[in-house]
């Protein structure tokens, strides 16, 4: 039984690389290891071309650039930076049976940045993110070792989201206050010179012509609106018009 796991665990095995992976895991961006892994995987096991394989490898790690909401490089350029670190790992392959101190540094070096971070961030992605937690954790990402991890960054941009949209529920209230505010000054000023207006009209004669007799043609002008009755058919309810009308069918029934 032990033979077989280890004869598994052989086959799985990559040099300078380790055990295969089937998925990237973790709170971190994918490292130039977990790229070579998962390479290995679709590759070795499953005997995916190179191409293949990679572009595989491309669409897992774009996903999880995705989830830090940090804008990449295109899918398909992804895919090109997996085939040439997988070739780099190729040509140390061939020459690893060199004793040279020159190959012996090669593949120390190579060793030593597996862990780091296998980088496919935009071009000017410290300059198209727009939240400071955003930009502290590509940063520390690039440093030895992707220093941070992106569980505690999420927390940070909540509370900094949480913050800029309270921020702007209170500006936008502010703003419909101020907004209102200035409508009822307007409504206000607008009512008060109607109701002037209104009070110059009602309080100003309005004339009548009352119907005389056929031998007398010409209409005599009478003032029939005082401000006493004015105010009068204001308490009541009754409009201008309304009362020259009644007064119009009386003087014609006299």
């Amino acid at each position: 039984m032990q033979g077989s796991m280890a004869s598994t665990r052989s086959k799985t095995e990559v040099w300078l690389i380790g055990q295969h992976i089937t998925e990237i895991t973790g709170a971190q961006l994918p490292s130039r290891g977990d790229v070579l892994r998962l390479f290995f995987h679709g590759h070795n096991e499953h005997k995916k071309t190179v191409n293949d394989s990679a572009s595989e490898v491309a669409a897992s790690v774009i996903s999880f650039w995705n989830k830090a909401r940090i804008p990449t490089i295109t899918e398909k350029s992804i895919g090109r930076k997996v085939v040439d670190l997988f070739l780099m790992w190729k040509g140390l392959k061939k020459n690893c049976t060199r004793t040279t101190d020159t190959q012996r540094k090669k593949e120390e070096t190579f060793c030593d940045e597996l862990e780091d971070l296998f980088d496919v961030a935009h071009p000017k992605a410290m300059q198209l993110l727009t939240i400071k937690e955003d930009r502290a954790f590509l940063a520390a990402q690039r440093e030895k070792g992707r220093r941070g991890i992106m569980a505690g960054v999420d927390k940070k941009i909540a509370c900094s989201m949480k913050r800029r949209e309270e921020s702007k529920s209170k500006q936008s209230l502010q703003q419909n206050q101020a907004s209102s505010a200035l409508e009822y000054d307007e409504l206000g000023s607008s009512s008060e010179t109607e109701s002037q207006s209104s009070s110059s009209s009602s309080t100003s004669s309005l004339a009548i012509s009352p119907v005389v007799s056929s031998s007398n043609r010409k209409r005599a002008t009478l003032k029939v609106i005082t401000p006493e009755l004015s105010s009068t058919l204001d308490r009541t309810g009754i409009s201008h018009r309304s009362a020259l009308r009644i007064v119009s069918a009386t003087a014609a029934s006299l």
